[in-house]
């Protein structure tokens, strides 16, 4: 079906293969949240920067480390990973996004790097576990 669509190949990772990336001793994967503003200036991942920042970057910065996009739920995540694939870009989709993040009980960060545990849903639908605060 994929092919049928013209879209290329994307990868997933789980939360415990990213949450172990990010505290490896290697070169960390670039962590691309793709959510919007609003949902941005709630939390994140902690080491993720925005698909703007991304962008405005310089190929030589980012050259030879794995790029991981995320959302709330893994749909926009893919969309945008697709796309960096179109382009050359080994772009990996974070599946689970930042509610699984939350799921597995996870820290997340304030826009200024603060520990927080407010997370913005996107949607009121989807269920986020009761340790963390809701915000919209």
């Amino acid at each position: 079906m994929r092919r049928s669509l013209g879209r290329p190949a994307v990868e997933t990772i789980s939360t415990a293969a990213l949450r172990d990336a990010l505290n490896s001793s290697q070169t960390p994967p670039v962590l691309i949240d793709v959510r919007s503003d609003a949902e941005r200036a709630v939390s994140r991942i902690p080491g993720a920067i925005t698909q703007q920042e991304f962008e405005a970057s310089s190929d030589e910065k980012f050259a030879g480390r794995r790029v991981v996009t995320y959302c709330t739920v893994g749909g926009r995540s893919y969309l945008y990973a697709c796309k960096l694939a179109a382009r050359g870009i080994e772009a990996t989709n974070y599946r689970d996004s930042i509610l699984g993040w939350c799921r597995a009980g996870l820290p997340l960060e304030s826009p200024d790097g603060e520990a927080t545990d407010a997370v913005h849903p996107y949607w009121r639908i989807f269920h986020v576990p009761d340790r963390y605060n809701v915000k919209t």
